[in-house]
């Protein structure tokens, strides 16, 4: 199976967008318009993914006053196939100049010492001084801790702007008149995100389905449960006495008739002394 090596135009999504040059983007592009149809068909999403991250402009190549005023402005200018007019397409990557820019999509792709930079431009507010919203995108991404105390106690040997540095942070430090604030960030580990598929096989699901439901059936019949009602019955007819055999067997059912016979017999003698007596009479 062949392993795919680079990014193309369906992979971006506006996080990994941010990871390509404007050239690597170019090139893309390109790649993509060979299959015109479905270019055209989907060049609205792409459009949408990519102006998160990229202005694009595209232009005649004969415009000399115009590329150079777009170089100027830092867009790199390519040559293309001709968008009716136009034969070159300038793009420029979005400049990350104040916090503001931030976003938790683009914070994933900076380094520490470049979030400080931010932060030491913005008016000297410090950390403190940072909106809520946009202390939560850097935290996102990195450690951050803040400390404010006299200079002299911050840079004494040992202390603490050596200790978060043999931690692996990055300081960036501001004066607060004698006082000074020390901001210390360093990135967090990145966590691959994994994604599971649970979709399962129409054909696989049912048999499945099937083996529970034999499952089922055999704990619902269980040949253990069988064997324990039938010795249960046999247990019973074992403490049945011989009389209740018999019953069972049938036999009570003569003694009953021979007992009936018996009864008629008297009855029948009766009746002979009864006619014995009237013929004496």
């Amino acid at each position: 199976m062949k392993t795919k090596t680079k990014l193309e135009l369906d992979d971006l999504n506006k996080s990994n967008v941010w990871t390509i040059t404007a050239s690597e983007l170019n090139q893309m592009i390109i790649d993509a318009k060979k299959k015109r149809e479905e270019y055209v068909e989907n060049e609205k999403h792409y459009m949408n993914i990519i102006k998160t991250v990229f202005d694009i402009q595209y232009l005649n190549r004969e415009e000399s006053a115009k590329i150079a005023q777009l170089e100027d402005a830092h867009y790199e200018v390519f040559s293309t196939s001709d968008e009716g007019t136009n034969n070159a397409i300038a793009i420029r990557k979005h400049p990350i100049k104040k916090v503001t820019d931030l976003t938790l999509e683009n914070i994933q792709h900076l380094e520490a010492f470049e979030v400080l930079e931010l932060i030491s431009r913005n008016m000297g507010t410090g950390w403190k001084g940072l909106p809520l919203a946009i202390q939560d995108i850097i935290e996102s991404a990195f450690f951050v801790d803040c400390t404010v105390m006299p200079a002299v106690t911050m840079h004494k040997a040992g202390g603490i702007i050596d200790r978060r540095k043999d931690d692996g942070y990055e300081v960036l430090e501001i004066m607060r008149g004698t006082w000074l604030e020390g901001i210390f960030m360093k990135p967090k580990p990145k966590v691959e995100k994994v994604h599971i598929d649970y979709s399962i096989d129409d054909a696989e699901d049912g048999r499945r389905k099937r083996r529970k439901k034999d499952a089922d059936i055999d704990d619902e019949f269980d040949d253990d449960d069988v064997d324990d009602e039938l010795d249960e019955i046999e247990e019973e007819e074992e403490d049945m006495d011989d009389e209740e055999l018999k019953r069972l067997d049938g036999e009570d059912d003569d003694e009953l008739d021979d007992e009936e016979l018996d009864e008629n017999d008297i009855q029948i003698e009766d009746i002979d002394a009864i006619d014995d007596i009237d013929d004496e009479d």
